[in-house]
Parts: C-alpha cells; structure tokens; sequence
C-alpha cells in the first residue's frame, strides 16, 4: 500500500490523527478510494503500521526514494505481522540459500499449515484467506522487486545509505530479510 501509505502520511503524523483518518474516511480526499469500507480497512491496516514506528522512521521515508519507501514498508509489514515474517524468515529465505531460487506457493501453504498446529486463529481460517494471505505476500514480494516476472527470488540493490538507518537502528536482521549476499552485509556493517 505505497500509494494509499504516503498519499495519507500527512494525516498520520499528525497529532490528530485519529480524528483526521475518520474524517478521511468519510471525505476521500487523500485515498480517492470509492468504498468506505475499503477506506476504512485501508486506514485501519496503515494506522497499524505507523503505530510500529516513531517520526525518524517516516522523516527518512519521506526523503526516501520511491524504490526505498516500498522496501521501508515491506519492513513494516514484516515487522507488523507475525505471519509476513514467519513466511519471509522460514520460507522465503530458506529458498533464498537453496539451489533453487524459484518460489513455490505451496511451501508457504505449508507454513501456514505448521503455524495452524499452534495457532488456533490460522487454524481456523477458510482455504480462500489462506490463499489470500500468501498472495498477498508474494505481491509485496513483486512490488519491492525482490521476486522477479519468472517468480525467482533476486536480491535488493539500493544505496549503502539506505542500509546505514537499518545498521544504525541495530535492525541488521532487515538486510538478511533483503537478500544481501553476506560479503555485502560486511562491507554495509563496516561502512
């Protein structure tokens, strides 16, 4: 949700925030989104987010290139949701150090499974969400170009200085998450 994320920013950051979201709400004069509730769900997903942040977050976001930003909030979304991280950290990186560096739906059908043994909220979940879920995520994927048109996962080249916020936050396990082979992680750490 890059576009809806920074078109709302000034909103977000503000101290009435609450109030100017309801407002939102009913005015759609920043998403320009037609259903209420979609803009409802939207604010309720973003707020979440930006709750799991503080301003020099959004101060570096906001001078941040569009490339960055996306990779900013696939941060946050891996930060805000338990599920997005258990799918990056158990199945996406394990292909990632794999032979094969081709992503297969199923085995994050099959985390989801593992995950259900213990949580009874994802136990409980239709077919239909599951499959949302891991859709979801491989867009996130797409979009921060991560995972390529032939659905082979491909590491992030971005300046050393979008790196130094993660080192300097003490966040080393985002450049992990990125894909960055180790010899570049050494050389970002050194910096």
């Amino acid at each position: 949700m890059h576009k809806e994320t920074s078109a709302l920013l000034p909103l977000l950051l503000s101290e009435q925030r609450e109030q100017q979201m309801r407002e939102e709400i009913k005015q759609n004069q920043y998403l320009r989104i037609n259903s209420e509730s979609a803009r409802e769900r939207i604010g309720r997903e973003i707020i979440k987010r930006v709750q799991r942040t503080d301003k020099p977050f959004w101060d570096f976001y906001m001078e941040s290139s569009i490339e960055q930003q996306k990779m900013l909030l696939l941060y946050l979304c891996l930060t805000t949701y338990p599920l997005m991280f258990d799918f990056h950290f158990n199945v996406t990186l394990k292909q990632w150090n794999s032979s094969s560096k081709a992503v297969d739906p199923y085995f994050y059908q099959m985390e989801i499974e593992r995950i259900a043994t213990h949580d009874e909220v994802v136990d409980k979940w239709a077919d239909r969400t599951r499959r949302n879920a891991i859709s979801v995520y491989l867009r996130m994927l797409k979009e921060v170009r991560m995972l390529n048109e032939q659905n082979q996962l491909q590491p992030i080249h971005i300046e050393d200085r979008f790196w130094q916020f993660f080192v300097s936050g003490r966040e080393l396990w985002f450049l992990d998450a990125a894909l960055l082979h180790k010899q570049e992680k050494e050389r970002i750490m050194r910096l």
